[in-house]
């Protein structure tokens, strides 16, 4: 439903204005004529002739013609509901109509605008009474209103002047619009703006608004007039610091910039919408305030697709930097972590340990059970070693079927523990998470190499704990070489030290 323009309103208010000033003069100068007045003196009048008329009558002696008058009387004049001739001495001498039924007799002699009695003499002696019911004048006074012509003079210049002041007022408001003072060619400047642009007062009312804005909130222009911003309901997008003082209000008090401030905008039933407002004073001569120029930049779709992009560069990230295999880091980023921890080694002097696994006889996996048996295998094994070791150590997928582990701040002894518990979890665990390998026992070879043993770099670290590693495989696979100061050597840990040893 379209709304009905300020114009309408401010001329209906002065219509009502004029039918004020009208009324208030009745009261005055009794502009208005008392209709019920002129009434009840014509029935007087009209009784005392009917009155003078019956006396006649009277005179003759026969009733007769009295009552033939009375019948004519009520039955001609729908004024008179019914008539009646009372004699002095109480006897009803005639009547018409059901007089009795609706005659309310009057005090003493007295009549009413209603009920008139009108005496009748014979000579100075009291003959009768003459007794007239005519309809009441309460049950017509609004009918008799509307059909007066001081009530039609009232509907004439109330409709005429309403559409006089609504032409009135639509060719003054025009000169006295804002955008109508703007040239054309800025106008249409101003309207093919993106941004959402209102000016307004020193009261904060709206004096123009161009066209993205009226889109933005769905409100025509000419009816954005004299409201004010604060009317839409805009909100902070921090749900928990709601909005104390709207941007504009706060330029307007500090007489001051307030740029990119954030605001949303909730309609019931549609999309949220989010702004970023930038608020400008304008400053008279004298550096006082003559109103704010706000802009209103939708930032909806762009908030979104910043989102959105969030979300996609957290993906590629964790793509760039996990196997996609396994979820642990790949060999791009496990190296950017070996040297990060090794600029911790020659800073602080702590101790780095390296170790280097791989999955016994993994090819015969792919050969008898098919890749997809063998990426099972390799998921199995990186979950079993990523949960047996500290959050703070290090995992990735070197390459194939081959493991690199590093511990922050352990020594060689304790890494060749942490790499033989590791061990033992691969081959009580793994096997019994892959059924299809027929009951073939998933083992894996370790080698374990620390800082502290000579290493230049990383590696020279790496390629110490890949030697232990081999010499693992050739000891008979399914165990744990270290590196020593006299080359690489196969492991033998008690049963006792693993157990009480810490690896969490």
């Amino acid at each position: 439903m379209k709304r009905l323009t300020p114009i309408f309103w401010i001329s209906l208010g002065l219509v009502s204005l004029t039918l004020s000033i009208l009324l208030m003069s009745d009261l005055a100068v009794n502009l208005i004529p008392d209709q019920a007045a002129q009434i009840i003196t014509y029935r007087q009048k009209y009784s005392e002739a009917l009155a003078v008329q019956y006396s006649l009558l009277a005179q003759s002696g026969d009733e007769q013609p009295i009552q033939q008058a009375l019948d004519l009387l009520v039955e001609r004049n729908t004024d008179i509901q019914s008539v009646a001739l009372i004699l002095e001495s109480g006897e009803t001498m005639a009547l018409a109509g059901p007089h009795y039924d609706i005659w309310t007799q009057p005090p003493g002699t007295d009549s009413t605008p209603d009920h008139i009695q009108i005496p009748i003499y014979n000579g100075d002696l009291l003959w009768g009474t003459l007794q007239l019911r005519f309809r009441s004048l309460e049950n017509d006074r609004w009918s008799n209103l509307l059909d007066t012509a001081w009530a039609r003079f009232l509907a004439l210049v109330m409709g005429s002047g309403f559409l006089g002041y609504f032409l009135f007022m639509k060719r003054t408001l025009r000169q006295l619009d804002p955008s109508s003072v703007v040239p054309m060619r800025v106008q249409a400047a101003f309207n093919v703006l993106v941004e959402g642009v209102v000016f307004l007062d020193h009261e904060n009312h709206i004096v123009l608004a161009n066209r993205a804005f009226s889109e933005l909130v769905g409100v025509e222009p000419h009816n954005l007039i004299g409201s004010t911003l604060d009317r839409f309901g805009w909100v902070s997008p921090d749900r928990e610091r709601s909005l104390i003082t709207y941007p504009w209000e706060t330029a307007r008090q500090q007489q001051s910039l307030n740029l990119d401030v954030p605001l949303v905008w909730e309609r019931k039933g549609e999309t949220v919408r989010k702004f970023r407002v930038n608020c400008t004073p304008i400053l008279g001569e004298h550096r006082q305030g003559r109103g704010i120029l706000v802009s209103f930049n939708d930032v909806t779709e762009l908030d979104a697709t910043i989102q959105e992009l969030e979300i996609a560069k957290s993906e590629f990230e964790k793509l760039a930097l996990h196997d996609p295999l396994t979820g642990c880091f790949n060999r791009r980023a496990l190296f950017e972590a070996f040297e990060n921890q090794w600029e911790v080694v020659q800073r602080d002097g702590r101790n780095l340990v390296c170790i280097m696994a791989d999955i016994d006889h993994f090819k015969s996996y792919n050969d008898r059970f098919g890749h997809a048996v063998g990426d099972q295998v390799i998921q199995v094994v990186a979950k079993v070693l990523s949960t047996t070791l500290r959050p703070l150590d290090i995992m990735g997928r070197y390459g194939g079927e081959e493991f690199c582990i590093l511990l922050p701040g352990q020594t060689c002894a304790e890494g060749v523990l942490v790499a033989e518990r590791l061990r033992e979890q691969i081959e009580c665990l793994a096997s019994q998470s892959i059924r299809t390998t027929s009951g073939k026992k998933i083992t894996m070879s370790f080698g374990v190499s620390a800082a502290s043993l000579g290493a230049s770099d990383p590696l020279e670290l790496v390629d110490q704990a890949d030697k232990a590693l081999y010499v693992a495989k050739q000891g008979g696979r399914n165990q744990v070489g270290r590196w020593t100061s006299e080359g690489p050597v196969t492991s033998q840990v008690e049963p006792a030290a693993l157990t009480g040893s810490r690896f969490s």
